[in-house]
């Protein structure tokens, strides 16, 4: 699984419906994504960190949600490039 820290636990895994090529890792070293089936990872939501939980919405995948393990839940609307903290 290139890209994944090494040696660290995932806490949070999601896969989009739609496309289940597609895929989040939630880690303490942050949102990691894929989409080529798991071969290559990459992170995404730049300062994101100790994630417990990752969520695509299976009505709209492009909307994917994010919590930390303090309970401040992210959203992103278009499949991970930008996020929002909720309220």
């Amino acid at each position: 699984m290139g890209g994944l820290p090494a040696n660290r636990t995932v806490n949070g895994f999601a896969v989009n419906p739609a496309d289940p090529k597609v895929m989040y890792a939630a880690m303490r070293d942050g949102l990691f994504k894929n989409v080529d089936a798991g071969e290559k990872w990459k992170p995404v939501g730049k300062g994101l960190k100790n994630l417990a939980a990752v969520a695509v919405n299976p009505k709209q995948p492009s909307g994917v949600y994010a919590s930390t393990a303090s309970g401040v839940i992210f959203r992103s609307t278009d499949g991970g490039t930008t996020w929002e903290r909720q309220r």
